[in-house]
């Protein structure tokens, strides 16, 4: 039985490595370079956030994302973008939008294929972008108003309970 490719062994699709940074979904590994996430949904979210964020510093384009995310120092950089264009039908200099979760899936699923050298579940790919959604709402509301959202209606509770009746 042949092995899966090492990323996506670690739910990993996009071979992001480890750093400082700690990603939702990410889970404890042996891996001592690449990150491993719990599933390969959270895998995906991770190169969501990740290019959204590439794009957000002007690295709008398949062959700036490309370029950013495999240096040549340590890939064949022209070859990737290549790549990716062919499987995508993007053409390289074509400015990204973060938001176009249709252009990001085909972004995403051509890296992923890259990296890994099978054909992406695309549903897989979607999911991804699915958490992104969901754990940005949480991200963007904090700590302090999810506080205050639990106080009030704990106060309203009470005062529910406790209010005077009518006789």
């Amino acid at each position: 039985m042949a092995t899966l490719p090492r990323g996506l062994r670690n739910n990993n699709p996009g071979n992001l490595r480890k750093s400082s940074s700690v990603w939702m979904g990410e889970v404890p590994s042996d891996d001592p370079d690449f990150i491993a996430f719990e599933s390969i949904d959270w895998g995906y979210r991770a190169i969501f956030v990740l290019l959204r964020g590439y794009i957000a510093k002007g690295y709008d384009t398949i062959e700036k994302i490309i370029n950013r995310y495999a240096p040549s120092s340590e890939n064949n950089s022209q070859a990737y973008i290549t790549h990716v264009v062919s499987l995508t039908g993007i053409s390289g200099d074509t400015i990204i939008d973060a938001d176009d979760s249709q252009t990001l899936i085909k972004i995403i699923a051509a890296i992923s294929y890259h990296e890994n050298g099978v054909a992406p579940n695309f549903t897989q790919v979607t999911a991804g972008w699915n958490l992104l959604g969901r754990t940005q709402v949480a991200k963007t509301i904090g700590f302090s108003t999810v506080a205050l959202l639990f106080v009030v209606s704990i106060g309203y509770l009470l005062f529910e309970y406790f209010k005077v009746k009518p006789v």
